[in-house]
């Protein structure tokens, strides 16, 4: 998503607008003098952000094994219990 550009002193005077609209979705990046300062998302989009960027570092992390001729190998069932025990928010269906 493409952030919309507002000064400091626009977000200063509309933040409360600002913050119910990025709950929402929307995308904001916040500048000082045409400067980019700071960027105001929605606390679900962050954590998205957060848990792709996790994702992404575990991929790494295999492939990095794999080019380093890691050949340990584990069961599958010990694989998902791990990941379960990671993440048991998402086994209760969360």
């Amino acid at each position: 998503m493409i952030p919309e550009i507002v000064s400091v002193a626009k977000a200063k005077a509309h933040l409360s607008e600002l913050v119910k609209e990025a709950k929402e979705g929307k995308v904001f990046e916040v500048i000082n003098r045409s400067q980019p300062m700071a960027i105001l998302i929605g606390v679900e989009e962050y954590k998205a952000l957060l848990e792709e960027i996790e994702d992404l570092e575990d991929a790494v992390a295999i492939l990095e094994g794999k080019l380093e001729g890691d050949e340990t190998r584990m069961p599958w069932e010990q694989v998902k219990a791990e990941y379960w025990a990671k993440h048991p928010e998402e086994a209760k269906g969360v």
